[in-house]
């Protein structure tokens, strides 16, 4: 089989594309998969994290992925972060340190991801943070991490990868799973049938998590959100037939045209953002008066 994948942006379109090509590839089985980028005018390099969760369970049910014809300007972003290495393209020096190179990794590599944030968000870009928001800031995005990797009920473990725009002055960092999805976690919790739309919607209300036990949860989607209203980035979530977005103080919940295998978050970060940030409880009189 052959699939032309068309141009890839982090927007609602980008992320039905690809849920086009995991539709088509679903019932393959020891098989092929040609994924051609000839027909691909652009691809947000962050976008490999959803490609690889897609292609990953294509390869699973024992094909072999190739991919093919990939333009001259992709093809030199998408071997800067290492995401066609996979696929037997050598990787390319990133002189100028502006990918957040793509990584598989499990849950019982947890401390790979922290590692990975620590090497890979410092210096690009990010708004000044107490050590306290700090912390809280990199809680949430780990959280993020752990829920992709526990509640997919996936074998692959996550997938991640961004890219650092200077000139634009945005991060975007993007978590991926190649799992069950936010709806069916949010049924089974629940007891209720709700739509892929709804669920995204129940887990971004603070406190909502499908976590059981003594493990906290809950925070993390609710802070970034708060996190990047103040700092005029964005988030999304695509998941199942699901897609939610927040930017410039809007909300947008929408149902896609195609199912979207697992969920994947994108966060982008304001990197033009000249405001210092701290939590409420490090605030002191001082300095309100």
């Amino acid at each position: 089989m052959i699939h032309y994948l068309p141009t890839i942006r982090s927007q609602e379109q980008g992320f039905t594309n690809l849920a086009i090509l995991a539709v088509e590839a679903k019932e393959l089985t020891s098989s092929r998969l040609e994924v051609d980028f000839s027909r691909c005018g652009f691809f947000d390099a962050n976008m490999a994290a959803p490609l690889a969760a897609i292609l990953a369970r294509v390869a699973d049910a024992f094909n072999a992925v190739t991919v093919v014809n990939v333009p001259s300007a992709i093809e030199r972003i998408l071997r800067k972060n290492r995401f066609l290495a996979g696929y037997g393209y050598a990787p390319m020096d990133d002189a100028n340190r502006t990918t957040l190179p793509f990584r598989r990794i499990q849950l019982s590599e947890q401390g790979l991801f922290a590692d990975y944030l620590e090497q890979h968000m410092n210096g690009k870009g990010i708004p000044r943070m107490t050590e306290g928001l700090g912390k809280v800031f990199r809680q949430s995005i780990f959280e993020v991490f752990q829920n992709t990797v526990i509640h997919s009920a996936s074998p692959f473990g996550a997938f991640v990868c961004g890219q650092f725009y200077p000139q634009y002055q945005r991060l975007d960092l993007t978590i991926s799973d190649a799992g069950v999805g936010i709806r069916t976690n949010v049924r089974r919790y629940l007891g209720q049938a709700i739509s892929s739309v709804e669920a995204i919607r129940w887990a971004l209300q603070d406190g909502n998590t499908t976590k059981t036990g003594s493990q906290p949860g809950g925070v993390g989607l609710k802070f970034l959100h708060d996190f990047v209203a103040l700092n005029q980035g964005k988030i999304q979530i695509a998941s199942r037939l699901g897609f939610y977005e927040y930017r410039d103080g809007k909300e947008t919940f929408k149902k896609l045209a195609a199912d979207f295998p697992g969920t994947t978050v994108n966060l982008e970060i304001n990197t033009g953002d000249t405001s210092a940030y701290r939590l409420n409880s490090e605030i002191t009189a001082k300095d309100i008066f």
